[in-house]
């Protein structure tokens, strides 16, 4: 009997109702018992992140992929600006927020903070101008946009000017409060130039706006993307906190094993062509901290020239501001698999 091609098969009236009829009543049983069971596990969590740029493809990818799903995570992403994700994470209308410095200088000023987790080790910022400028020296006396003052954007600029040989204060800081907002005034010409993150950089080069400088030239690393929950929460709630820690190590290794998959997800959610698609994700990938950590030592350069630049007011201890303890044990599990 060859079922490919279509035969029929004739079970009789009653033992095709019996066998309907005990299928159903499993259905049921299991939507019943087990469904129920499952919905119960399900977790709602909130995450803030400040803007749409590839430092955060991470848990764009964890949430679409349905990585978060896998591990019983109901995320929802909220955007808001830095400075308003911390607010919002001490006054518990967030869970966690997915940058690293403000958690830490939070700390440092005695705000009960943890850092659990780096995801990108090194900033993915850009100094793109108008078509019409060509170097860095040519921004003296005139107008760079970055998110906010005081912020890891600000910081950089000011370090490529020095780096270029520039005195920075000769430059006018604009402060837009989003990338999304410093796109648009490069794009109506308010400003000469911008800071931009990956993949706006590439996004406004299509459109004949030039790069000057990008952050890979400074040779310390400062991390700018990663995970920042409340203190209570590591003591409360431990079991969802490593469920998110493990699905954040999924969606890099996931990353990195579909290339594919990715590369269409930031073409589409950026409308680039295929080749800057491709282009993002090489460099993307390069910078994540695959193991969910940057070490204390770096950190701690990175927060003491942020404060000898005037760019943090006060000095931050890392090994204070960062909690490495469930993501360890997380790291622990995984190797055993």
């Amino acid at each position: 009997m060859n079922l490919a091609r279509g035969e029929r098969i004739d079970i009789g009236p009653k033992r095709g109702a019996r066998a309907v009829s005990a299928s159903v009543l499993l259905l049921i049983f299991l939507n019943i018992f087990l469904g129920q069971g499952f919905a119960q596990e399900i977790r709602k969590v909130r995450m803030g992140y400040p803007a749409l740029s590839l430092t955060f493809l991470s848990f764009f990818v964890a949430k679409d992929a349905g990585i978060f799903k896998k591990h019983g995570l109901d995320v929802e992403l909220i955007q808001m600006a830095g400075v308003v994700q911390t607010s919002a994470l001490v006054a518990g209308e967030i869970d966690y927020l997915t940058g690293i410095t403000s958690p830490l200088v939070a700390a440092a000023r005695g705000l009960p903070l943890k850092g659990i987790m780096v995801t990108v080790r090194k900033p993915l910022f850009y100094v793109v101008s108008s078509p019409d400028i060509h170097r860095m020296e040519d921004l003296a006396g005139k107008k760079l946009a970055v998110d906010r003052f005081g912020t890891l954007q600000h910081l950089v600029a000011r370090l490529l000017f020095k780096r270029k040989g520039i005195n920075p204060d000769l430059i006018t800081y604009i402060q837009t409060e989003s990338v999304s907002n410093s796109v648009l005034a490069l794009s109506q010409g308010s400003v000469h130039s911008a800071l931009l993150s990956l993949p706006n950089n590439l996004t406004m080069i299509q459109k004949g706006f030039k790069e000057l400088a990008s952050a890979d030239e400074l040779a310390i690393q400062f991390p700018s993307g990663g995970l920042g929950v409340q203190e209570a929460k590591l003591k409360k709630d431990p079991g969802q906190v490593k469920l998110v820690l493990r699905a954040m190590l999924d969606s890099v290794e996931f990353s990195e094993k579909e290339k594919t998959w990715v590369v269409h997800y930031v073409q589409q959610k950026w409308r680039l062509n295929p080749k800057a698609a491709e282009d993002s994700y090489k460099v993307w990938i390069s910078s994540l901290a695959t193991d969910g950590k940057l070490s204390l030592k770096d950190l701690q350069e990175a927060f003491d020239v942020a404060y000898a630049n005037q760019q943090i007011p006060i000095p931050v201890q890392a090994k204070t501001g960062m909690d490495y303890t469930l993501l360890d044990q997380a790291l622990k599990e995984r190797a055993k698999r």
